[in-house]
């Protein structure tokens, strides 16, 4: 039994029309289960966000911020990691407006260091916690994630301080640019509609 020209044009209209509707119906069935491969972000995923309480932090209203922890003293390694802090603001480019970094400590910050830190990038925003409100969350971050295993220094905060992202001593610069370059895209995009 063979089938003629208007047959199979009639099946072929069909199978396009109602094909499309069947996928999804096999999409949304519960044995179909499609889960991503992984993530795509490079630091740790803090879920759900944490608020974050910083006093005199004005610089970083409504902005994206990267988040140290600063070290005291500040050693070769943390100063060469500062550094990057500069460079990954700088790399945003037009985003750099809509970009904080902020250095945390629990102690005031030597004369010394200030002056070292001032002269590696101006725009760097000084922030004490001496209460350790902060670090304390910070902290409780920490060993929800890595169950105290890694040292997590840097942070990624949204414009609201909600802890987004957190990302070991040993993570690149590169990633925490990534990611915030994605962070600031998708942002950017949600901000024009």
């Amino acid at each position: 039994m063979s089938l003629s020209r208007q047959q199979l044009t009639l099946l072929g209209i069909f199978a396009l029309f109602l094909g499309p509707v069947f996928l999804v119906m096999m999409m949304r069935s519960s044995w179909w289960q499609y889960q991503p491969a992984g993530m795509k972000n490079h630091g740790h995923l803090v879920q759900p966000p944490v608020g974050l309480t910083l006093d005199q932090a004005a610089g970083i209203d409504d902005k994206w911020s990267i988040l140290y922890v600063l070290d005291q003293p500040c050693a070769k390694a943390c100063i060469e990691y500062v550094t990057s802090l500069r460079q990954i603001h700088r790399a945003v480019g037009r985003n750099a407006s809509h970009l904080a970094i902020v250095l945390l400590s629990d102690t005031q910050v030597e004369p010394l260091l200030r002056t070292e830190l001032e002269a590696i990038y101006p725009g760097f925003n000084l922030v004490l916690d001496p209460g350790r409100s902060a670090l304390d969350t910070l902290d409780s971050i920490n060993a929800g994630i890595t169950a105290g295993h890694a040292d997590i220094r840097t942070y990624v905060l949204d414009p609201m301080r909600n802890v987004v992202l957190a990302y070991e001593t040993s993570a690149a610069p590169t990633d925490i640019h990534k990611d915030l370059k994605r962070l600031l895209k998708y942002s950017d995009q949600e901000g024009k509609s």
